[in-house]
């Protein structure tokens, strides 16, 4: 049995002390900032983050950006703040 999609997207997600969940999808990654440690990318769930050499340095680049679930892990790990 398929769920009801109209009455699915109109849920809401509740934290355990019942605030609403908002996404933290990251809108991108400052590169200047960026350090390279790879903390983002051995903590994301979904293998969404890389470290990859760009312009001769070792920089987190996001490259799976579909599989993104908003939990903001990424951006909570960041020593450098690198995110945006």
């Amino acid at each position: 049995m398929k769920p009801n999609l109209r009455k699915v997207k109109r849920q809401v997600i509740l934290h355990q002390d019942g605030t609403p969940y908002v996404p933290q999808y990251p809108g991108g990654i400052n590169t200047l900032k960026c350090t390279g440690c790879g903390e983002c990318a051995e903590i994301c769930p979904q293998g969404c983050i890389e470290i990859q050499e760009v312009d001769g340095r070792n920089v987190a680049v996001l490259t799976k950006l579909e599989l993104c679930i908003g939990d903001g892990f990424c951006k909570i790990v960041c020593p450098e703040d690198a995110f945006l």
